[in-house]
């Protein structure tokens, strides 16, 4: 379905909600925008007032919108705007920030991204200021220039959406349907942090795909409302735990991604490549794998497909999500798996000083493919060499490293 035809079916087509906590000059700069750059698209808007004490619920109560929401005090960023995505009744439900300015097309944008596969359940815009390597310089020097600069950027092109294992949600794009049947926020998160990480996780163990949109950029002044409260009581601390007691895993160090590997990656594919396979190994959730699969879709290479052994078990969940296979060699001998499979690339993340390196990396370079890479890390000059000496049957070029620790190998024909 086009978002023309979405228009036609669904009206409201987005309930947009903005929860704002004091920072009047901040919610105005973001509401003007709002209209400014959406009033061509169907949408309500949801207005939430959580106990501002300056002249913050005077400025929404003037406003011609219908559904407004105040609080007399600050009841927490998740309590208050589960508030707004209750009542939402679009087709799909916006969270904004009070202190995010938009832009042209931002959201046209996030919608043809969410219509073009069911199974997109969240879509969220790259930003001037966020972690989660979300941000984006467009190198302006004061907001005029950013409307420019972003009218420039914001072109929808798929080879720029970025599926990620974790979002940021400055501003989200999330199916309706989906938020109320999780309830929206995770309210044992209340007043907030971690709560993004908890939904998109709900998110995409129920299936859906979580997508970065670095086709459209908004300008995020950057934790303008939450900075004072995540300080407040160790909320970081006890939320990050709480995370990890509900999912099993710790959230940023399984969705970590590895520069160092992908600035090690050759992405100069010469021989034009339909479709690639990437192995992983090691105890992640395979976020740097998932951004290698990014990369080569920036270059056009819309089919790869990727695959993980596990050193543990408790990753699985979270794996299968992304992957088209992956197993545990708790479960099975590492040489038992995928001994039918070649791939394109084989990415080490484990740690080589507590395994057998000889049979390890023997077996793991007997999957590479001709011209394929492997990618690994080598504490010391000593555990290199075993390395080395471990895949020489194979003919090897385009050894390079980076700082003497990520090491890679290419297979030569």
């Amino acid at each position: 379905m086009t978002v023309k035809e979405a228009l036609k079916e669904n009206s409201p087509l987005v309930s947009i909600v903005v929860l704002a906590y004091n920072h009047l000059d901040y919610t105005k700069l973001c509401i003007e925008s709002l209209y400014r750059y959406t009033s061509h698209i169907d949408f309500e808007l949801i207005t939430i007032n959580n106990g501002s004490t300056d002249q913050t619920k005077e400025y929404f109560d003037g406003l011609t919108h219908q559904k407004k929401i105040s609080f007399a005090e600050n009841i927490g960023v998740d309590k208050a705007i589960n508030h707004g995505f209750r009542i939402a009744e679009g087709k799909y439900t916006v969270n904004v920030s009070n202190d995010l300015v938009l832009t042209t097309n931002w959201l046209d944008n996030l919608l043809i991204c969410a219509e073009s596969d069911e199974k997109i359940g969240m879509v969220v815009p790259a930003s001037s200021y966020s972690s989660n390597c979300q941000q984006l310089d467009l190198g302006y020097k004061n907001l005029d220039e950013m409307q420019e600069m972003a009218k420039a950027h914001n072109v929808s092109s798929p080879l720029k959406w970025e599926e990620r294992l974790r979002l940021i949600t400055y501003t989200c794009l999330i199916r309706t349907d989906l938020q109320k049947e999780f309830g929206g926020f995770d309210e044992d998160f209340n007043p907030g942090g971690f709560d993004d990480d908890a939904l998109c996780f709900k998110a995409r163990r129920a299936g859906y795909k979580l997508i970065l949109a670095m086709d459209t950029f908004v300008h995020h002044f950057g934790s303008v409302t939450f900075q004072v409260e995540y300080a407040k009581n160790n909320i970081y601390i006890k939320n990050r735990k709480l995370f990890n007691d509900k999912f099993g895993v710790d959230v940023w160090s399984v969705c970590f991604i590895d520069y160092n590997i992908l600035n090690l990656a050759s992405l100069d594919l010469k021989d034009s490549k339909e479709s690639v396979d990437i192995l992983g190994i090691g105890l992640s959730c395979g976020a740097t794998l998932l951004q290698l699969k990014n990369c080569l879709r920036k270059k056009g290479v819309l089919d790869t497909k990727l695959w993980y052994i596990s050193e543990g078990t408790y990753n699985l969940v979270d794996l299968k999500t992304i992957c088209a296979g992956c197993e545990s060699i708790r479960n099975q001998p590492l040489t038992e798996i995928y001994s039918d499979k070649s791939f394109d690339y084989v990415i080490v993340e484990c740690d080589s000083r507590y395994i057998d390196i000889q049979m390890y990396y023997g077996y793991l370079m007997s999957r590479l493919k001709p011209k394929g890479q492997m990618i690994f890390t080598a504490n010391n000059e000593q555990i290199y060499k075993q390395i080395s000496n471990a895949v020489q049957d194979n003919k090897i070029s385009e050894i390079r490293n980076i700082n003497n620790y990520y090491h890679s190998f290419m297979k030569v024909e």
